[in-house]
């Protein structure tokens, strides 16, 4: 064979071996198979439970989901604290953006619906800070004006001008109050609380609100120079506070009755008639008892403190006495108590119960009584103070009030027909009827006795078998009515 064939045969050969696969044996131990299989499961776990986190945690429905819960459990809240009857508009804001929010999570619009809670969250924590802080549970009160006389002006909060006060007028917080030479004003408080301002004074109201969920009323009054008479009835909510602030002191009053003076030179004298006073005077607490006095100096330093001149009870016309009469003037006696370090008697009546119409006024009584004569029909208020040997006046006692009527019209008189019975005594006669209220009824001149409508029903033994008898009515004012009746 040629040398060239054979080579050609071998190349052949070469070319076959180069394109045939060889296999390999690879022995893979089965902890590697093992590893591997842990990790893939590890894996997937770790992926499951991100996902599942995302899902429950960090996704838009998640997070809208969560918000909304939130939110309901916040207007919960606000429910209990009273926001539907504090702040209905808050309320209903909050309801309405939360209501939204829902629509849209049950829409799977997430992305919308968390925006909307968010509003609502945004909306009811407002709210709920509003809810917790005392100033939005303060309602402003008012005063107002009852009394006004001679040139009485006012500075209404927030203005420059004063203005004449009218009577009826609304004062709040931060108005003045001035008062000019022989002027006079009124202030009632809605606590029944009242204020008596007299002349050349000046008075600015600090305060007037209450605590709408305790009912607790603050009432603050600033004094600069004044004479003031105040009557401060006790509060009906516990925690209620009326201050009344001077020059070096401040007052706290539960219930009172009192004259507060604070002079040019800013000096401040109280006087209390009933009650008890905590005066805080500087640095110093003081308590004023019934009946004292205390002087205090600008900042605060007492002056004197000392006992008042007892102030006299009042007996005669009684208050609320009513006297009828048929005369155009009649006399009236008024009596009252004697006070021991008293020199004379101050006798005030007026026919207003601010004794603004004065008809008598004499401070040199030196008796507890006396007797005015020419008091004709109408109302009328008297009060008394004493006065001691160096002029120092007492505060005046409460007023009592009385009213003189004058009647010249007979009682009504109404009788029924008498009925006779005979028995062995011998005849009685029996009568009924109605005659007016408070009137005396006589027959034959012998009295019946009447009930408190002015009904009547009696027996009454006649005196021979026939003839006739004689009824007569009288009325409180002494005017009287007869009627003549013939029995049998």
């Amino acid at each position: 064979m040629p040398a060239s064939g054979r080579g050609d045969t071998v190349a052949k050969r070469g070319k076959k071996k180069e394109g045939r696969l060889k296999w390999r044996t690879v022995i893979i131990p089965f902890s590697t198979v093992q590893f591997w299989i842990s990790f893939f499961v590890v894996l997937l776990s770790v992926a499951t439970v991100l996902a599942l986190l995302y899902y429950q945690f960090l996704s838009p429905k998640a997070q809208a989901r969560r918000l909304i819960t939130g939110v309901e459990k916040q207007l919960d809240q606000a429910v209990v604290m009273g926001i539907k009857d504090l702040s209905f508009e808050d309320y209903n804001s909050a309801q309405e953006t939360l209501f939204s929010a829902r629509t849209a999570y049950d829409g799977r619009k997430y992305s919308e619906s968390q925006i909307l809670a968010e509003q609502a969250k945004n909306a009811l924590e407002k709210a709920l800070d509003r809810l917790r802080s005392d100033d939005f549970f303060r309602r402003e009160r008012n005063a107002s004006v009852s009394h006004t006389r001679g040139t009485v002006e006012v500075n209404l909060s927030g203005t420059l001008d004063w203005q004449q006060v009218k009577k009826g007028m609304k004062l709040r917080k931060g108005d003045k109050i001035r008062t000019r030479s022989g002027s006079k004003c009124v202030v009632q408080f809605d606590d029944g609380s009242q204020l008596t301002i007299k002349s050349d004074s000046l008075v600015s109201i600090d305060d007037l609100s209450e605590d709408i969920r305790t009912r607790t009323k603050n009432s603050a009054i600033k004094l600069l120079v004044s004479d003031v008479e105040a009557s401060i009835l006790r509060p009906t909510a516990k925690g209620s506070r009326f201050l009344i602030e001077t020059p070096g002191s401040v007052a706290q009053i539960r219930k009172a009755r009192m004259n507060i003076k604070v002079s040019a030179n800013e000096e401040t004298e109280y006087r209390l008639l009933s009650g008890e006073v905590t005066l805080q005077a500087g640095a110093r607490r003081v308590v004023l008892g019934e009946s004292e006095i205390v002087r205090l100096a600008r900042g605060g330093a007492v002056l004197a403190k000392g006992k008042l001149l007892q102030v006299p009870s009042l007996r005669n016309p009684g208050n609320l006495e009513w006297r009828v009469t048929r005369r155009e003037k009649v006399p009236v006696d008024f009596t009252w108590g004697g006070v021991s370090e008293a020199a004379a008697y101050r006798l005030m009546v007026a026919t207003d119960r601010y004794f603004s119409n004065v008809l008598y006024d004499n401070r040199s009584l030196t008796r507890t009584g006396i007797r005015l004569t020419d008091l004709g029909p109408g109302l009328y208020y008297w009060r008394v103070s004493s006065i001691d040997s160096a002029g120092r006046e007492s505060l005046f006692s409460s007023f009592h009030v009385f009213r003189i009527t004058r009647d010249q019209t007979p009682p009504h008189f109404n009788l029924n027909d008498p009925i006779v019975l005979s028995d062995p005594s011998g005849l009685q006669v029996y009568i009924s009827g109605a005659v007016e209220p408070g009137s005396q009824l006589t027959l034959d001149g012998r009295r019946i006795p009447i009930a408190s409508d002015g009904v009547f029903r009696s027996f009454q033994k006649l005196s021979s078998n026939r003839g006739t008898i004689r009824l007569e009515a009288k009325d409180l004012a002494g005017n009287s009515l007869s009627r003549v009746m013939e029995v049998r």
